[in-house]
């Protein structure tokens, strides 16, 4: 069964390729280029927008109604615009403490994948906090 202009126009206005139409629908790439041009749909523009570190940890953190931020997996790792990757948790607290954490950072809170910044401490923190209160 030929695929329908309309089937062809969902795909393009869904923003995909016109190769993976061709692959999809089984249509020549010609077929579809024409259906693109003449319901005046715009090219698509191949590959996702680059995300700033700031708006990757706001869009995956979970908010929960006790007032913590939950990271979503055990991966922590941010990928950079420029390829580079940065842990959520080490995002958080050079948020918070505007400055590079020394050592492992991790939620003080006691939360699992907690990193809210308010949260989040590097080894000296809880160093000290040992030093003052006993236990670590």
């Amino acid at each position: 069964m030929t695929p329908t202009d309309d089937q062809i126009a969902d795909l393009l206005r869904a923003g995909r390729s016109i190769a993976h139409i061709s692959r999809a629908l089984h249509v020549d790439s010609a077929r579809i280029r024409t259906v693109r041009d003449r319901l005046g749909i715009p090219r698509n523009k191949p590959g996702s927008k680059p995300e700033s570190i700031e708006e990757t940890f706001r869009r995956r953190t979970i908010p929960t109604d006790d007032g913590h931020l939950l990271w979503p997996t055990t991966d922590y790792h941010i990928k950079t615009v420029e390829g580079a990757a940065v842990s959520a948790t080490r995002y958080a607290f050079g948020q918070r403490y505007g400055r590079r954490p020394v050592g492992r950072v991790q939620a003080g809170c006691g939360v699992p994948r907690c990193v809210h910044p308010d949260h989040v401490e590097d080894q000296p923190m809880r160093s000290r906090y040992a030093a003052i209160f006993g236990g670590a």
